[in-house]
This record gives C-alpha cells, structure tokens and sequence, in this order.
C-alpha cells in the first residue's frame, strides 16, 4: 500500500494563527493517514493564501503547522480536528467521534460602514462515519456548536452537517493526486450568529491535493481549493464574494 502524505492544522495551533484560517483548512482535501499500530503521521509547516473569512473579497497569506498524527489507527489530530474510532470491521467502515473548530472573524476585517462585532470561533462536537475501499473514501458527520448565539465573544449553538468523498486517481511510490468533493450544511443558528441571516445555507467545495516524497521521511504537499458558499451567507451584508478559494503548499516529516 503507498503511503499517503497527509496535512492538518492541530487544535493547539489555532490560537497562533488568525481565527479565518480555521475555515480554509476545514476545506483543504482530507487525504488519509497509513493505518499502523502505536504512534506516527507527519509534522511540517506549509504557507496557505486564502479569503480572510468565507464571503470576503480580501486575501491573506500567512504560515501554518501542518500535523496529521495518529495512534493505533484508532485517536488522531487532522485537520483541524481531533477524533477517535470507537466502531471499526474489516470491510473498512468506522464510526466516530470528533471536536473541531468553526472559525470566526475580526470586525475589522469586514467591510467599511458595517457594524457588527467579533465573532468568535466555535467549538463543534459531534459524531462521524467513514467508508475505505482502495483509493477512494468518503465520510459524513453532524456537528454542534457550544456555544451561545446571544453573546458574540462565546462562539454559536448551531451546527451543521457534512459529507466528503475523495479519490486518489494518480498513485505512485513517489507522488499521489487526489481530488475531493465536500458538502456542508450550515443549519439557521450558525448562519445567524457569522452572518446575521436566520436561514440555514449549504456550501460546496471541491479541491485537488498532490504530494511528493523527496525521501522516505520529507514529503512536499499542495492543495488548492474552490468553495461555492450558500445564497444564505452570500446575501449578508458582509458576504462580498459567493465563492472563495484557497491555496497552500508545504513540506511534511514523517515519523
């Protein structure tokens, strides 16, 4: 079996980084870790170009850790999220549980003449399940947010639902292409709380990721993704653009 090269942004590394980075890496392809006993994946450092929060018409640049490590096939941080498999068979379905982050924004980052205050990340908990066969995969979850819609500073109480399905259609000992499909549903609560309009919005984005291994250990990464957001979110006064994209190239240890 190839071993994947994958990338994440760890839970720990978000308070460094601008809060709007923890959207675009939610949409960066989920490329899987190799299933091996004890602990391992890979650590690196990446630069990511994306909108500065879904909707706006500015972009920004700056670095992030990329960290996809697993223990037992079973815990593992990856993509911005940190999970657990308590329900795996042979025919390679799973079903889990996952903590992840929606990201907020800072009111300064929205447009001129438009009042609204900070919106913080929210932390989501929630349940997910996965199928693997081969080179392709595919996955859906629903999550809830902890949060409280009535203060701007404690993150939402809305959720939402997902599902993803990625297929690697180029693979050699050497590089992998995989390309993604991924389908969030925002419900009214969360749509609310970033955008201040009450309906829930569905947002779709398909991405490619490619990775190429120097030696056994350092692995280059790039993902490029396109985001169509939700009439819902790009019809609030702080949605300039319906669509948003997002670059990142990086390199990747593994251990």
């Amino acid at each position: 079996m190839i071993k994947y090269a994958a990338l994440a942004l760890s839970l720990t590394s978000i308070s460094v980084f601008a809060s709007s980075t923890i959207d675009s890496m939610n949409s960066v392809p989920d490329v899987r870790n190799e299933s091996k006993n004890g602990f391992h994946g890979q650590v690196g450092l990446g630069v990511i170009n994306k909108s500065e929060y879904l909707g706006a018409d500015d972009s920004e640049t700056i670095a992030v850790p990329l960290i996809n490590v697993s223990y037992n096939d079973t815990f593992y941080f990856r993509l911005n999220r940190l999970g657990a498999w308590f329900y795996k068979n042979n025919q390679g379905f799973r079903i889990g549980g996952v903590i992840t982050t929606q990201g907020g924004y800072d009111k300064e980052d929205l447009p001129k003449n438009y009042q609204l205050f900070d919106r913080d990340n929210t932390t989501l908990i929630g349940i997910n399940a996965q199928y693997r066969k081969g080179l392709f995969s595919a996955e859906t979850g629903y999550l809830v947010g902890t949060g409280d819609n009535t203060k701007a500073d404690k993150g939402s109480e809305g959720g939402k639902i997902y599902a993803q399905a990625s297929y690697t259609f180029l693979a050699t000992s050497q590089y992998t292409l995989t390309g993604t499909v991924k389908v969030e549903n925002w419900d009214e609560d969360l749509v609310e709380y970033y955008y201040g309009n009450k309906d829930a919005a569905m947002n779709v984005t398909a991405g490619i990721i490619g990775t190429y291994n120097i030696n056994k250990k350092w692995t280059l990464i790039g993902a490029v993704t396109v985001t169509s957001v939700g009439d819902e979110i790009a019809d609030s006064p702080i949605a300039v653009d319906d669509s948003a994209n997002m670059l990142l190239i990086g390199a990747t240890y593994s251990f």
